[in-house]
């Protein structure tokens, strides 16, 4: 697909969306059906209620952190109000390695700085997604993390995508404390033991809509 697309404008194209999807392996769907990643799951969700996408884009790769996915975005240039959505969901990688949370905070500021200038500024269509605790999968209870440990860095690195979304007055999805209820359910995750299935992702799916519809409505 073309990495340099054109603004849709819902205003004169019969309500064709463009969507971008930024993150890591559970934006990508590390194990599971690409059908079935949140992403694509939102956009037949919406599709279902006569909200059409001409366009879903993801850029997303298992393994990484923030500043990998700057440098991906950056690589790509893709040109000023390219999209009409954008959703980011990053970090875990940061803290699965140890990195600073100084290091995240400045880079996830110019992960929002890129979206936002993707959507010419529409801050009410770019939402953050809040990063899930891996502690609570199979995977993390076999992890030499104490899960404790996982669980008060994860909240440390989701206070500051929180505190983002609130400086730069765009949405917070929060699916942390759902995720830690039900994430580690042996029919939610995939056959690595750590990514979500299809099930969960539906979850996510079904928040990010009412956020994009919400948007699309203002």
């Amino acid at each position: 697909m073309p990495e340099n697309i054109p603004k849709t404008n819902p205003e004169f194209n019969s309500g064709e969306y463009s969507y971008l999807a930024l993150g890591d392996s559970y934006t990508v769907g590390e194990g599971e059906v690409p059908e079935f990643t949140y992403p694509m799951q939102a956009g037949r969700m919406l599709k279902n209620e006569g909200i059409h996408f001409s366009e879903i884009k993801i850029i997303a790769k298992t393994g990484w952190t923030s500043g990998e996915l700057l440098a991906e975005l950056k690589a790509k240039n893709l040109k000023t109000g390219s999209f009409d959505f954008v959703s980011l969901l990053i970090g875990v990688n940061n803290q699965y390695r140890g990195l600073a949370l100084d290091q995240f905070r400045d880079e996830l500021k110019e992960l929002i700085t890129i979206s936002l200038d993707l959507l010419n500024e529409n801050s009410n269509r770019l939402v953050l997604i809040s990063i899930p605790d891996w502690g609570v999968t199979p995977f993390g209870h076999s992890s030499p993390q104490e899960k404790a440990d996982i669980s008060r860095e994860i909240d440390a690195f989701n206070q500051v995508v929180k505190q983002q979304a609130a400086d730069f007055n765009i949405p917070y999805l929060e699916i942390t404390e759902s995720y830690r209820s039900i994430g580690g359910f042996a029919d939610h995750v995939v056959g690595d033991g750590l990514h979500p299935n299809r099930h969960i992702y539906a979850q996510w799916a079904s928040s990010l809509t009412r956020i994009i519809k919400q948007a699309i409505h203002q």
